[in-house]
């Protein structure tokens, strides 16, 4: 709030509040939701505030990392900077970060700098934006991370609410955690290179490996999102909409660089391409990759995957491998089914009992936990009518209250206001039914398979007639997962 104060009270904050509105192009009520300030170039202000006026002990500012004492001052570290709150997904400060002002001696110093890592600030846990985002990503299911404090202040003025930034320029492990308690799909519009940066290329890696859909935007004219958003915000929002995924940008981007038509091209290309499919821990979909970077080499699929088994067990494949952080053991024992029951249980205990009794529910729910806690809500709904949520933990049978403790209390379920209630109730029961679909392809697949190493096409005719029904049933579940993905696609940006 002193910082506050100082941008838009004092003659120092008028320079910088006008930098904000006129040289970076944001509004006032964008300025004062991120809550930004402004510290003047002084060595006074902040002794004066914080240990006369509102007696601090120093020690504690300098434990924080705002301030340390120098030649009988107490000078604030980030004096004659614009100052952006660093503020956990909870809503709390745990730091600030000061960009400089434009200037002749902006040159001089560093352009950002950040108070240092305490005990409640670790730059590699922080997901700038968060916060105020958490809800909206929640509600449409994708995360747009972006670099920079102004890459997500300028994204969400341009509507693009759903974002939030690094301190940093490469995904860590405890960020991808992070983001996934709130939504399974990230889509990377960073300023670096992430083809070429291995930090970030590994981080995206991690990202998959943790079950973090990952896909990525190219922003073509523009230098970062910051840009993008105040030139060009319906072009920014196309980008994000058109974004690719990892593998495919990973791969393109090697095949953009170097001439495929050549000998010494094709070796260029395998020496950087090969590494990348190796990283490809699902065996079907790095056989889809092979055969598409076969057919661009034209050679043999034999041939690329003869190299990515060698790459196996070279060092670069091992090295990402072995930095990726392992999942928690909540993630390791939990599939994404299991949390999405679990889930949408929680919202309806927490929020909205009556959507628990409608057959549609019931019909998603398979894991036992969820299975059993459900079965039992249903029977304590028709002896009792009203929900009352101590009463039914208290009657349920011990195996089963710390699992349903554990819905209701879950902070992933919190919910902003009760208009979002539906819309988060929709966006769980969605994924849950896409989920139910592919379940139910993958299943129908197996039973396709078998028909015809049986013979199914060439024998009885109830064998023919058998597997023309699966193979229909198998193209109907399709269009079904198909209509059910364009609808997430169009939400991803868009409000629906």
């Amino acid at each position: 709030r002193f910082y506050q104060y100082l941008l838009f009270n004092s003659f120092f904050g008028k320079v910088a509040l006008d930098y904000l509105l006129k040289g970076r192009g944001l509004k006032l009520a964008t300025i004062k939701e991120f809550g930004l300030g402004f510290s003047p170039d002084s060595p006074l202000g902040l002794k004066k505030f914080l240990i006369d006026k509102k007696k601090f002990d120093p020690r504690d500012i300098e434990r924080a990392g705002i301030g340390y004492p120098k030649g009988g001052y107490f000078i604030d570290r980030l004096r004659g900077r614009v100052i952006f709150p660093l503020l956990d997904h909870r809503g709390n400060t745990v730091g600030f970060a000061g960009r400089v002002l434009p200037g002749p001696n902006e040159g001089e110093t560093a352009k950002y700098i950040n108070t240092p890592e305490t005990s409640v600030y670790h730059k590699s846990s922080l997901l700038y934006g968060l916060n105020l985002t958490k809800q909206n990503i929640k509600r449409k299911n994708v995360a747009i991370v972006v670099e920079g404090e102004l890459d997500a202040i300028s994204s969400w003025q341009a509507g693009i609410q759903n974002v939030v930034a690094l301190k940093g320029s490469a995904l860590t492990g405890d960020q991808v955690r992070l983001i996934s308690r709130f939504c399974k799909k990230a889509i990377l519009c960073l300023d670096s290179d992430i083809a070429g940066d291995s930090a970030a290329r590994r981080g995206v890696i991690t990202a998959q490996e943790q079950g973090l859909e990952v896909k990525v935007a190219r922003l073509k004219d523009y230098k970062d999102p910051d840009d993008a958003a105040r030139k060009n915000p319906e072009g920014y929002k196309k980008s994000l909409i058109e974004a690719v995924g990892i593998w495919d940008f990973l791969i393109d981007s090697v095949f953009e660089r170097f001439d495929a038509k050549s000998g010494e091209g094709k070796a260029k290309i395998s020496r950087e391409v090969v590494p990348v499919l190796s990283l490809i821990s699902d065996k079907i979909v790095q056989d889809h990759y092979v055969n598409a970077v076969s057919k661009r080499l034209e050679v043999s699929a034999e041939a690329v995957l003869a190299q990515v088994s060698k790459q196996a067990g070279k060092k670069e494949s091992s090295f990402a491998r072995s930095t990726s952080l392992r999942a928690t053991e909540d993630e390791e024992k939990r599939g994404r089914r299991e949390l999405l029951e679990e889930r949408i249980l929680s919202l309806g205990f927490r929020y909205n009992p009556e959507i628990l009794l409608k057959k549609s529910i019931s019909d998603l729910v398979k894991t036992p936990l969820s299975k059993r806690i459900l079965d039992e809500y249903l029977i304590y709904s028709q002896k009792k009518g009203k929900f009352n949520v101590s009463e039914f933990g208290t009657a349920l049978p011990k195996e089963l209250f710390d699992g349903f403790a554990r819905m209701v209390l879950s902070e992933e379920s919190e919910i902003g206001s009760p208009n979002e209630i539906p819309i988060e109730e929709g966006a769980v029961l969605h994924e849950l039914r896409t989920l139910s679909l592919k379940e139910k392809l993958v299943k129908l697949s197996e039973e396709i398979r078998g028909l015809e190493e049986e013979g199914g096409k060439t024998c009885l005719p109830a064998g023919r007639e058998k597997l023309a029904k699966a193979e229909e049933e198998f193209k109907n579940l399709t269009e079904k997962l198909h209509s059910l993905e364009e609808k997430t696609k169009q939400g991803i940006i868009l409000d629906e």
